[in-house]
């Protein structure tokens, strides 16, 4: 279910590597070959992470492209730590949507209350129906760190552990309400509900995505959580290995505050 939520494309600047069985899990790699034409899909994509693209049309046409880039600046964070989190999630939501298959709804940072503040809940959820016709839920925890070893793998493990392994109530419901207002997103959306109000979500229906963004290979850090991994849920955990991570971040909102992308 592609369309208008694509915008990492990732195979356009990444080489994307087949998930392999670790630990009787998952585990990938996707290598930036390519980082410039990372940076400028990723900006090009950002102004509708945080804002809405009818806000942002409207206000290109009266006040003109400018007026955009200042809108945005309001809305986009200013710290490095703040801005690669946001990569992260984006990232994140984003291959859910390209490499999974998942409907994943406009970007849940639009709400966002302040643009320094770190948002509450799940990092990223994604849906869509299997093959016997049963919805699929998945919840991704994502980490990107310029150097990313075992004690932010452990970080993202706990975050996936919250609630039971389940996506938390509010975050789900929200999700589902954000998938309503879209009309390619609506049967999707009512069947979240329809699950979390019905017969509740269970463990079964669930799966873990832990999307690791960084400048280094944390490989034996991914095989050992694992291999330790104890619960019930099935596991992929992809690194997103961009050499320049720090640059690549700064790169991409600097051209969305000067020209608005």
């Amino acid at each position: 279910m592609r369309g208008r939520y694509d915008m990492s494309d990732f195979r356009q600047w990444c080489t994307v590597g087949t998930p392999v069985s670790t630990g009787g899990h998952l585990a990938g790699l996707i290598e930036s070959n390519d980082d410039a034409t990372g940076v400028n899909t990723i900006a090009a994509g950002l102004p509708t992470k945080y804002a809405n693209s009818g806000s942002l049309a409207r206000i290109a046409e009266r006040l003109g492209k400018a007026a955009v880039a200042d809108f945005l600046r309001n809305k986009l964070p200013t710290s490095a730590s703040a801005r690669s989190g946001d990569v992260g999630e984006i990232l994140a939501t984003a291959y859910l949507h390209e490499e999974q298959g998942c409907v994943v709804g406009p970007s849940r940072l639009i709400d966002r209350d302040h643009q320094e503040w770190a948002m509450r809940g799940d990092d990223a959820l994604g849906a869509k129906f299997g093959p016997d016709g049963k919805l699929r839920i998945v919840k991704a925890e994502a980490k990107s760190r310029a150097r990313l070893y075992g004690d932010t793998v452990a970080e993202a493990r706990d975050g996936l552990s919250r609630n039971d392994e389940l996506p938390s109530p509010q975050s789900l419901a929200q999700f589902a309400e954000r998938l309503l207002s879209t009309p390619d997103s609506e049967d999707v959306g009512d069947a979240v509900l329809a699950l979390q109000l019905g017969e509740g979500v269970r463990p079964e229906d669930v799966d873990h995505l832990m999307f690791l963004f960084t400048g280094n290979n944390p490989g034996k850090h991914v095989t050992a959580d694992l291999e330790s991994y104890q619960g019930s849920v099935s596991q992929l955990t992809i690194t997103l290995r961009v050499q320049g991570h720090r640059q690549f971040v700064q790169g991409a909102y600097e051209k969305v505050t000067t020209s608005g992308a």
